[in-house]
């Protein structure tokens, strides 16, 4: 027998990778089952408040029997004995009938052949004085055959018809027009019969269900669906929140690296959201069926669920446009609630039944529409559309819902690539990723002969050693800029290899990562990894035994455990494995890495209880999962464990792997075996440290630091740079006051010649110091790019001309105004213009918005002119309605019972016939449903409501219950009273009528036809339509005003901090002049606006109104802006503009419109949050405009009347000739009244203005954010322990700032110490969400003085500059600027004395160079004649002449940064604070701003310049501050930096050609010397002696070298303070552990065990970096190479 292989068929690797996602989805929501039940619990608390709403409404036993019958008594007593009868004609056979029926009624009667003349009796009556009685008129019209018909005119019905105070259930009945027509009824059925009718009759209601009461269910299912919407945000939240995190800290990027799709990665997450919704959606769906009971769980279910997708997909699309998880949940719980206002506003306006195309597309675009219809398909909520609505809406809106699924993940898939700063391996265009196009591997690709100069910069290296990758004319493009050009480079194998650029190039660094990881390819050239091309389709990180990459310690998942994470990884990776060779291979390799990485202790340890150390592990356990040969590492962030950690494993794994990292700091390019520098898109250099240091690093580093800089200096650096040249040395850099030179190192003489001719003639050179180095790690690593560019001698000219003009006295005087001027409001008039030049599709949107506005304000106030006859009410006033069944032409069903009596019969047969005339139309939604005695109606109709509510409460409003007894027949009317037919009675009661009618005189054609015709006097329906809000009129005004928050939100932060802190500025005049310019702007919307609106009102409505009647609507228009600007400008506090515009919009949205919230409120609880609405302008602008179409279309109803010639048919009319009978004549109404007018809204408004203003002022004088920080510091925040000062420098600052504070605080008039008198930090600290950023910081700076501050922005750098500059206030201590003003008292004036240059943007973005410059000059208040000088010359000296007319939002970075710093200096304050100002700037810019800085000082200017290196301080001040780990670690002059943490003395380094006695002939020329090392042919000699300087010891060793042949040549050198400052850097910072419960308030939500921490022994054994550079060591750098020939 021989064994067969059963192969398993591997699943796609969609499948596989979808499946594995799955299940780490699967184990995140197990983890956090905490926020699961809270979730639960939330949603459970808001479905039962939802139940409890739905409970008076849905949960409510209908009434079998909810009135008490009416009898025909009762009804004929219903009438007012009051009323004012009256009918026309009165000749036969009307008269007799109406005399009978006024008997029935009990009331006199009044006749008369026309109604005219009726109207002439009542005026005559009236003597001028309004008749307030009802009044009642009967107009017969001739009678058809056997058809009866008349018309009952009623000012009672139309005050039902139109007042909403007189609305009520059965208004025919209340109004007396039944009574009048059961009494004429009566009276007709007696006058045809030949016989005496022999019944009796009465009404009885339908059962009643409290579905039918529209409004109450309308309120109760805005309440369900908010209830609803709130309690489905949690789940979407969390998902957004997970895959923003997950986004955020790379877990993203390291799926895409492992080959895993975006499809495969959001299914993973959708899961996740569907686990977290479903608990809630089953809580949703059992809440719906409690409150809904004749609907299924699992429909619900289907219903719930696809919203909550919908949702969550959504929130995904807005997770891709945030950085941080709460503002994208803000983003989205903003979004879904202004989708939820707006389905519910579309409901109530009825705007989503106009059409059912329209209504899908609203479906796609606002979700919660769907659910709000549900919910009222549920609530079986009657409408006027329900016969025109053939579809199920629930199915219709499902299947919305799924194609917007659809269409927001192809969106989603789109926006992958096609975001900035969201796409993982690069931007592409979006039209690359839908119009992709395959390859044709067919078609032949031009080889490109390779030029030979490829390997130029790179050290040589034999062929034959193996390569590990290889790059080959490799080049790089993104949107169309070039990132890598022609990049040539091998990385060998077993080498540890550095990759670096500056800071400034990391897009070159990341290019290149992404490129290896796969995650995008060469436009042009090849990588070839392990003798494999890269190419799409297949990443080598996912193949065993090729890569691994080493992520950082934030992608890992908090929920998972150790061994999980090395799971989730091989299944990710190995997906075309069987599942069981997959599960083998990841226990062997899981149980031997958790071994060798020291992780076997804590394998089932959630990654969230673990410390930093192994979290490393973990990391570096990963990289090496499949067992790869090669190993990418990224940049380290910070100095941490994790850095140590994997230090230690670089340092045991490179002679096995081959570790290719990436950098961004130069002092670690020693350490490697072989580094690669990158620069301006090209490889500059590469090979060996040994190589690099043998080929950029043999030659001295001279600093000389010039007395002089200026044009008077000229000369004298000339003839500097000329000696020096002849000794052989080079520029390195020339920033003006520091010259620094490359001298060779041999022949010594010559260098002992030079430092001796420049240290006597140092007063000709001009000379103040000098400092001779050997070139570190960072030094070697410096491109030559910056100085390689030069420009013409007329710029260099030009240049020169400005700094002179720079360096002369200022001839102007500062202005000084308290208050504005004009001045100052031309600028920011200019900058106003500017904004809405550059940003025009702003203001085109913002006139479109105003024209639309116009148009619909016009159109509302004259449509109701142009058309009366809109809606089937005023068709009623005008026309009257015929009270029959059919007239509806309604899908209803007639109900009726008899018994087996002939009479009976007849009737019920007679029921059932059509109307007399009816269309087939009218008829074909008619059904009968007749049932025979015993069986009781009302039951029937009960088990109907039970069964089959829907058709219940649709079908069910007419029926009749007729039986004989005693030869009498009982006949009983019945009417639903809450049918959406207010008329049901009295159409109820006709057809019983017809039916009897037609029984008694046999004639099956005989009817009685009644007409309801209300009086209609002035209360037409016009002025009830007048009521609803104008909604989209709001909007479009919000989105009208909207604009104003773009520019003050465009320029939140530091670009209103420089602008409102400026010398001759503050905020109060900049939001004033902002103002200003706002409502101009308004106002010129206001005209077109007004302009459009009488266009339209003359084109739709022409001569129907007065033009007095519209001055109002501009006025209003103009107050309503006066209001919102403020309010606008508190909404642009924040830094995004398109979340401020949109919050601003929403909540106004919210705040204008009142028809949600009084669903949701009523009664104390509504008036409480109207009377808090009353403070928004937009609450107030929607009643005033209520008022005003009330009161225009009340003084423009007679203009209408007589256009339309109604007074023919209403001549008691108030505008016709014969008014003052029911109504007083028509009197104009002032708009401007009190009570009826728009005078308290008008005051409402500006008060609102006032108070919205103050607002904005304490925040803008920081008096919100003093009391804020008051307020966390005392209750929320530990007081930070006093950090006490480890260095001398620090002592010795710390002690002269509290000497000069208390002088300061005792106000001692005696100038003695001028210590700290423009600036004095006395324990400054800063602490964000309970961790220190900036910590007892202690220094003082004097007039003119200058201090350097050296340190990293991850220790605290820009925080630092941020509190000393006043654009953040600490969280204890304070400052004190000029001795008199302190920071945390006055941060207005002291901010005006600071000014501050940083990579924030100072001038606003849309300005161009000058006019930015120009508008900050006049804010520091330099008079108007010399702005143009002061800022031209500031232009010229920084090279940015050829800028002037450019936008700043087109400058490149350093044109940007030069801008800056422009903007710090001119018309600069007293005191200077500069953030990396010179970095990477070219060197004639950076002398010239060195330049400026010196004039400065000149002049009495304080500077403080901070940077993360040391060399770019040196030229301006020699007083060194070193920043450490959030605070000062020590601060004193560069010399005693140098003296206190180097070795004395200086170090000599002899090479000698034999052996000689090395202590013998130094003891010659030196008297304090100690060898530090000696090898074979070197010694490294420390000399002490304290009277050596810099030419002493060179003539000494000059002689050394004369006196004994054995010395070949030798070093001189010192340690600078970049090493030393470097070595601080690196050595000093602290491993510091999160105190993670300190901060911790929900320990249920979020608990967290202790942390997993290594021992101190563990921590000791980890290995460093091995030291490849000292000064005091041969066998290292550089003195390993320095002598190589």
């Amino acid at each position: 027998m021989t064994a067969e292989l059963i192969k398993t068929p591997v699943l796609s690797k969609f499948q596989r990778q979808v499946s594995i996602l799955i299940w780490k989805s699967y184990l995140q929501r197990q983890r956090r089952w905490r926020i699961l039940l809270a979730e639960a619990l939330f949603s459970a608390v808001l479905f039962l408040i939802a139940i409890f709403i739905a409970k008076p409404v849905f949960l409510t036993p209908l009434q079998a029997v909810p009135t008490a019958p009416l009898t025909s008594s009762d009804i004929l007593a219903s009438l007012n004995k009051k009323t004012l009868l009256g009918y026309a004609p009165d000749n036969a056979p009307f008269d007799k009938i109406m005399i009978q029926a006024a008997e029935s009624l009990g009331v006199d009667i009044i006749s008369a052949p026309t109604e005219d003349h009726l109207n002439n009796i009542l005026y005559n009556r009236s003597q001028g004085i309004p008749i307030t009685d009802p009044v009642i008129w009967i107009i017969w019209k001739p009678t058809e055959n056997n058809m009866w018909k008349f018309s009952i005119r009623s000012t009672e019905r139309a005050r039902y018809v139109t007042r909403p105070e007189y609305s009520s259930s059965n208004p025919h009945l209340r109004s007396g027009l039944l009574a009048i027509q059961l009494a004429i009824s009566q009276t007709i059925l007696t006058h045809t019969s030949d016989k005496k009718p022999q019944y009796e009759l009465s009404m009885a209601s339908m059962p009643v269900s409290p579905l039918m009461q529209q409004e109450r269910v309308r309120r109760a299912i805005s309440a369900i669906l908010l209830c609803f919407t709130l309690a489905l945000l949690p789940p979407v939240l969390e998902t957004e929140s997970l895959v923003v995190s997950e986004t955020i800290s790379r877990f993203k990027r390291s799926l895409c690296i492992r080959g895993v799709d975006y499809s495969s990665m959001y299914i993973g997450w959708f899961v996740f959201a569907f686990m977290t919704a479903l608990p809630v959606c089953l809580l949703g769906s059992i809440a719906l069926i409690l409150i809904f009971r004749w609907i299924h769980l699992l429909f619900t279910l289907i219903l719930v669920l696809i919203y909550v997708s919908i949702m969550t997909m959504l929130a995904l699309v807005m997770a891709m446009f945030h950085n941080e998880a709460w503002t994208a949940c803000v983003w989205s719980t903003l979004f879904t609630l202004l989708q939820t206002f707006l389905a519910e506003l579309l409901v109530h306006h009825q705007i989503d039944l106009k059409h059912e195309v329209m209504t899908f597309f609203l479906h796609l675009i606002i979700p919660p529409l769907g659910l709000m219809h549900g919910l009222n398909e549920f609530a079986l909520l009657q409408t006027e559309q329900e016969q025109e609505w053939e579809v199920n809406r629930l199915l219709f809106t499902i299947v919305s819902w799924l194609i917007m699924i659809v269409i927001y993940f192809g969106i989603l898939m789109l926006l992958q690539r096609t975001i900035k700063q969201r796409a993982i391996g690069g931007q592409v265009s979006w039209k690359s990723v839908v119009l992709k196009k395959t390859e044709d591997l067919s078609k032949l690709h031009r080889i490109e002969n390779p030029t030979g100069n490829e390997r130029d910069r790179l050290q040589e290296v034999d062929e034959l050693v193996a390569k590990a990758i290889s790059f080959r004319g490799v080049s790089k493009s993104f949107m169309g800029g070039q990132v890598l050009s022609d990049i040539t480079l091998d990385i060998y194998r077993n080498e540890f290899t550095m990759l670096y650029s500056e800071p400034i190039q990391a897009q070159m660094i990341t290019t290149i990562e992404d490129l290896l990881t796969g995650l995008t390819y060469p436009d042009k050239g090849s990588i070839n990894v392990l003798g494999e091309i890269l190419k799409p389709g297949r990443s080598l990180m996912a193949v065993p035994n090729m890569m691994g990459y080493c992520h950082r310690s934030g992608c890992l998942i908090d929920d998972l455990t150790v061994e999980e994470h090395l799971t989730l990884y091989c299944f990710l990776c190995l997906w075309n494995e069987p599942t069981k060779c997959v599960i083998e291979y990841a226990h062997i390799r899981t149980k031997r890495i958790l071994s060798d990485c020291d992780l076997e202790g804590v394998r089932h340890e959630f990654v969230r209880n673990l410390d930093d150390y192994y979290q490393a592990l973990l990391c570096w356990a990963i990289a090496i999962l499949l067992e790869p040969r090669i190993i990418v590492i990224p940049a380290f962030l910070t100095d941490s464990i994790y850095t140590s950690v994997i230090k230690d494993k670089i340092m045991r794994y490179k002679k096995y792997l081959t570790i290719v990292k990436f950098c961004f700091t130069s002092i670690s390019v020693e350490f490697a075996d072989r580094v690669f520098i990158f620069d301006h898109r090209v490889l500059v250099r590469g090979g060996t440290p040994a190589y690099i240091f043998f080929k950029y690093g043999r030659e001295y580093r001279v600093r000389l630091t010039l007395r002089s800089a200026g044009r008077s200096n000229e000369e004298k650096v000339n003839e500097l740079l000329r000696r020096t040249s002849e000794s052989g040395a080079t520029i390195r850099a020339h920033l003006g006051y520091l010259l620094i030179l490359r001298l060779p190192a041999s022949p010594t003489a010559n260098v002992a010649a030079l430092i001796s001719d420049l240290t006597k003639h140092s007063n000709k050179y001009g000379i103040a110091s000098m400092n001779i180095s050997l070139p570190d790690s960072e030094e070697v690593s410096i491109s030559e790019s910056r100085a390689t560019v030069h420009g013409t001698v007329e710029e260099h000219e030009i240049t020169r001309n400005a700094l002179n003009n720079l360096s002369e006295p200022i001839a102007w005087r500062r202005k000084s105004s308290p208050f504005g001027n004009l001045t100052h409001l031309s600028y920011m008039a200019w900058k106003f213009i500017d904004f809405y030049r550059h940003y025009r599709f702003y203001f085109i949107v913002t006139v479109l918005s105003a024209l639309v506005a116009g148009v619909f304000i016009g159109l509302s106030l004259s449509t109701v002119l142009g058309e009366l006859e809109r809606d089937r009410a005023t068709k009623t006033i005008l026309h009257g309605e015929i009270l029959t069944v059919e007239s509806l032409e309604l899908k209803t069903n007639l109900i009726l019972r008899s018994d087996n009596s002939s009479d009976a019969k007849s009737i019920a047969n007679s029921y059932v016939f059509s109307e007399t005339n009816a269309t087939e139309q009218q008829v074909e939604n008619m059904h009968y449903t007749a049932l025979l005695y015993p069986e009781s109606l009302t039951e029937y109709l009960v088990t109907r409501a039970i069964d089959s509510p829907q058709q219940y409460v649709y079908m069910f409003a007419y029926g009749l219950d007729v039986a004989s007894k005693n030869d009498t027949l009982s006949v009983q009317v019945l009417y639903s009273p809450m049918h959406y037919d207010h008329g049901a009675a009295a159409r109820s009661l006709a057809r019983a009528f017809m039916a009897l009618i037609r029984h008694y005189t046999k004639a099956l054609d005989a009817t009685i036809q009644v007409t309801d015709d209300p009086l209609a006097l002035d209360l037409t329906t016009w002025l009830k339509t007048a009521n609803s809000p104008p909604i989209f009129i709001q909007f479009l005004l919000i989105l009208t005003i909207s604009h104003i928050t773009i520019m003050p939100s465009k320029e939140s932060g530091f670009i209103r901090h420089t602008q409102v802190h400026a010398m001759n500025f503050s905020p109060a005049r900049y939001w004033c002049t902002l103002f200003l310019c706002d409502f101009m702007l308004y106002c010129f919307l206001v005209l077109l606006m007004t302009a459009t609106m009488i266009v339209i009102m003359v084109l739709v409505a022409p001569m129907t109104f007065s033009y007095s009647d519209l001055v109002v609507v501009p006025l209003m228009l103009t107050v309503y802006g006066i209001g919102c600007i403020p309010q606008a400008y508190l909404f642009s506090l924040g830094p995004q503009a398109a979340l401020n515009t949109m919050t601003f919009i929403i909540l106004n949205l919210v705040f204008g419109e009142t028809t949600v919230i009084a669903k949701l409120l009523y009664g104390n609880a509504l008036d409480y949050v109207l009377n808090f609405m009353s403070l928004s302008p937009q609450f107030n602008m929607a009643y005033a405009f209520v008022k005003i179409k009330k009161i225009f279309l009340y003084n423009s109803e007679c203009i209408v009347f007589k256009r339309k010639n109604l007074c023919s048919s209403k001549t008691l009319h108030k505008c016709c000739t014969k008014c003052g009978v029911l109504q007083q004549c028509f009197s104009r109404r002032f708009y401007l009244n009190k009570n009826m007018g728009v005078l308290m809204e008008i005051i409402a408004i500006l008060c609102t203005t006032v108070v919205f203003m103050a607002l904005l002022l304490l925040w803008e004088y920081k008096y919100i954010q003093r009391l804020w920080t008051f307020l966390l510091n005392k209750w929320v925040y530990a007081k930070i322990q006093p950090y006490e000062a480890e260095t001398e420098g620090t002592v010795r600052e710390k002690e002269n700032v509290l000497n000069k504070q208390n002088e300061l605080k005792n106000k001692q008039e005696e100038k003695i110490n001028t210590y700290g008198e423009y600036l004095l930090a006395c324990n400054v600290s800063k602490k964000m969400f309970g961790k220190n950023n900036i910590s007892n910081v202690y220094f003082g700076l004097g007039k003119g003085e200058a201090l350097a501050i050296s340190g990293l922005l991850g220790h605290g750098r820009l925080e630092l500059c941020e509190i000393l500059a006043g654009y953040i206030l600490p969280s204890e201590g304070d400052l004190w600027c000029s001795s008199k003003w302190t920071l945390n008292k006055n941060p207005h004036m002291y901010a005006r004395q600071v000014t501050f240059c940083c990579h924030h943007n100072p001038l606003p973005l849309w300005m161009t160079v000058y006019r930015a410059l120009e508008m900050i000059t006049v804010l520091r208040g330099v008079p108007q004649a010399h702005v143009k000088g002061e800022v031209m010359n500031y232009i010229d000296a920084l090279e940015l002449r050829q800028y002037i007319n450019t936008r700043i939002h087109y400058l490149s970075a350093n044109e940007r940064t030069r801008l800056n710093f422009a903007a710090a200096v001119v018309g600069a304050p007293p005191i200077v604070i500069l953030d990396e100002c010179t970095a990477y700037q070219k060197y004639s810019v950076t002398r010239a701003m060195y330049y400026i800085l010196y004039n400065l000082r000149k002049r009495g200017h304080a500077v403080i310049i901070t940077s993360s290196s040391v060399e770019s301080h040196l030229p301006v001040t020699s007083r060194l501050a070193i920043l450490l780990d959030h605070h000062i670690y020590d601060i004193d002059q560069v010399d005693a930096l140098v003296e206190r943490y180097s070795d004395k003395g200086f170090t000599v380094v002899l090479h000698l050609k034999d052996e000689v006695n090395v202590n013998k002939i130094f003891s010659r020329h030196f008297k304090n010397f100690v060898i530090n090392d000696i090898s074979e042919v070197l010694v490294n000699v420390q000399v002490f002696d304290p009277d050596l300087t810099w030419a002493t010891i060179f003539e000494k060793m000059e002689a050394l070298k004369d006196e004994n042949r054995h010395v070949y040549s030798y070093i001189v050198s010192a340690i600078p303070i970049d090493y030393i400052y470097n070595t601080i850097l690196s050595h000093k910072s602290k491993h510091k552990y999160a105190d993670e419960q300190k901060y911790r308030r929900y320990k249920f939500l979020f608990p967290n065990k202790p942390m997993v921490k290594p021992s101190t022994e563990k921590i000791v054994q980890l290995l460093p970096f091995e030291k490849r550079f000292n000064i005091t060591k041969l066998k290292e750098l550089p003195w390993s190479v320095i002598f190589n020939r």
